[in-house]
């Protein structure tokens, strides 16, 4: 059903599927991915620390969420001995959050059940609207990050 692009019906039925595909992939990543070991936040901390050391408030940047509350992640990460603080080689002041041995175990069984996981939802889509659906994507999450930017 083709709505007008600025009708009020076009903006309700763009707003009810964003919500609604929200909704499904935070249940779905939960339950999927997560397997009930971790919360949703913490799995994504886990898989960014996979790339290396982060300071706390660069991981909070890159998650969306404030530093309070990425430290207070961290916190429960460390308490169950998947990350560690370590002070940066070059500046002693600053302090980094990586992956301890286990965590990098954890970190990369998550990220596999995540690539297993889109991978399946991905073969779901037809072959032919692939290039279409990743161009939506972007395009959302940039119009998406442009907003947030200027709230």
């Amino acid at each position: 059903m083709e709505l007008p692009a600025g009708s009020a019906e076009a903006v309700t039925r763009f707003a009810s599927e964003l919500v609604a595909l929200g909704r499904a992939f935070g249940l779905f990543e939960r339950d999927a991915i997560c397997c009930g070991t971790v919360s949703v936040a913490q799995c994504a901390a886990l898989q960014e620390l996979l790339g290396g050391p982060r300071e706390i408030g660069r991981l909070a940047t890159i998650m969306g969420v404030a530093q309070s509350s990425m430290t207070r992640l961290v916190d429960g990460l460390e308490k169950r001995g998947w990350v560690e603080r370590v002070r940066a080689g070059d500046d002693r002041r600053r302090v980094e959050v990586c992956l301890s041995p286990a965590g990098r175990k954890e970190a990369a069984r998550l990220s596999g059940l995540t690539e297993d996981i889109l991978s399946t939802i991905r073969d779901r889509i037809p072959e032919q609207k692939h290039d279409q659906v990743l161009e939506s994507l972007e395009l959302l999450r940039t119009a998406i990050e442009d907003v947030r930017c200027c709230l």
